[in-house]
């Protein structure tokens, strides 16, 4: 579902993999939150666009902590940012100290991310320092990176953390020339203001064949026991939206009772959406539409 020029193609699969990985494991040129825009359009305006061939996901990891006091397993499966330097499976960059609750809020791709939170900067150079990293200034910047051009390149400050595994040019892709971030391109804010007030958000440029151009799937929650996932289409025009509308109705019906209670709607113009509002029962995980309970999203892949 993505323009050829956008480059490759990933598919849902790539999304819920990266979900599982979850599970286990420079100062913005967009918006202000001031604008109108939201913390996810704010963290958006972090990653250049070409970052928009790759899954994107975006974590307010603050407001998931506050909301899983109570439960957090029922959050398990989306409060975890899903960057690569946390990967459990390989050494970290960090320092055996560093603590995932010292994130706020969090947006990665599988190569590059901006993180802002209350960090001990010390104690993450002296572990760069002692994994072999030496400190250089790019464009005004202080960079930290392998001589061996090995490994990710950070940006670390004491409430911001850039990183980029790109081995041209990586910062460029954390630190986008105005009006050139995911925030500016059309259809990543599109999806983005129709999630709305999300806590997590996972975006999914599928094949540029697919008439579906963005899918992106969105969690709020008033309180701990409520939660709503939103399933947002960025559609190529109206007729694929009417199908795409039907297709989603026919599935909640023919699923019953799975997603009873959902509501897809649609809105026509330059840019058509299609929007299925999901309500999860309180013995639901959030992150279920694409862990578990895939047939609304795999609609969109269809």
């Amino acid at each position: 579902m993505r323009i050829p020029a956008r480059g490759p193609a990933v598919g849902p699969t790539a999304l819920v993999t990266l979900l599982l990985a979850a599970v286990t494991g420079c100062s913005s040129s967009g918006p202000s939150e001031g604008e109108g825009g939201s913390k996810l359009l704010t963290a958006l305006g972090s990653l250049a666009d070409d970052s928009g061939t790759k899954e994107v996901t975006f974590l307010d990891a603050a407001r998931v902590r506050k909301l899983s006091k109570s439960d957090t397993k029922r959050f398990s499966q989306v409060s975890q940012p899903a960057g690569p330097l946390l990967n459990p499976y390989q050494p970290g960059l960090l320092g055996q100290q560093f603590k995932v609750t010292r994130i706020n809020t969090a947006i990665d791709t599988d190569e590059a991310g901006h993180w802002s939170g209350s960090f001990d900067a010390s104690a993450i150079t002296e572990s760069l320092k002692s994994n072999g990293y030496t400190q250089s200034e790019k464009d005004g910047r202080k960079v930290w990176a392998h001589p061996g051009d090995t490994g990710a390149t950070l940006q670390v400050s004491e409430d911001e953390l850039s990183y980029s595994t790109r081995d041209a040019d990586p910062m460029a892709a954390v630190d986008p020339e105005e009006g050139s971030s995911l925030a500016d391109d059309k259809e990543f804010r599109r999806a983005a203001e129709c999630l709305g007030d999300v806590y997590r958000a996972d975006f999914d440029p599928l094949s540029s064949s697919n008439p579906v151009r963005l899918a992106a799937l969105g969690q709020q929650a008033s309180s701990a026991a409520e939660n709503t996932e939103i399933l947002c289409f960025v559609v190529e025009d109206d007729a694929a939206a009417g199908r795409l509308e039907s297709d989603l109705r026919a599935v909640v019906s023919a699923e019953s009772p799975k997603f009873d209670g959902t509501k897809v709607t649609v809105e026509k113009g330059d840019q058509p959406l299609v929007r299925a509002v999901v309500p999860d029962s309180a013995t639901q995980r959030p992150g279920r539409l694409i862990i578990s309970d895939v047939e609304l999203w795999m609609t969109a892949a269809q």
